[in-house]
């Protein structure tokens, strides 16, 4: 993330055989698992150190994402208190034929935490 307001490529992965449901679509739960991966990482950018994910605050997803696409994630924080930030993560997918489509918005709060997991002031 090169600022705290303006989305960044947080992490680019590739649907797989593992990630897809009975008719061939990729699970909601895994792409969230990818979303949680990459907005802890830009959390833990953004505050210096290690966050916990505390609320899903919105999940809105737009189209399928299919066995092959690649999926890149974008950080944005929309708002960074003295203990918590609020990401918006993007996702969108290149499909096999080059195209790109958005695919999913999540909105998360993470708290920054010590390493006893308490919460602490984000420097």
């Amino acid at each position: 993330m090169t600022s705290d307001s303006s989305p960044a490529p947080a992490l680019c992965v590739q649907a797989t055989q593992e990630s897809l449901d009975d008719h061939g679509r990729v699970r909601a739960g895994w792409l969230l698992t990818q979303i949680d991966l990459a907005a802890t990482r830009a959390g833990e950018r953004l505050t210096q150190g290690p966050v916990a994910a505390v609320s899903v605050n919105a999940f809105q997803l737009q189209v399928p994402i299919y066995l092959g696409d690649m999926v890149t994630l974008y950080a944005e924080c929309l708002r960074k208190g003295q203990h918590s930030l609020v990401l918006k993560m993007t996702a969108q997918a290149q499909r096999g034929d080059g195209s790109m489509v958005a695919v999913a918005e999540v909105i998360m709060t993470y708290v920054a935490v010590d390493f006893q997991g308490k919460s602490r002031q984000i420097g």
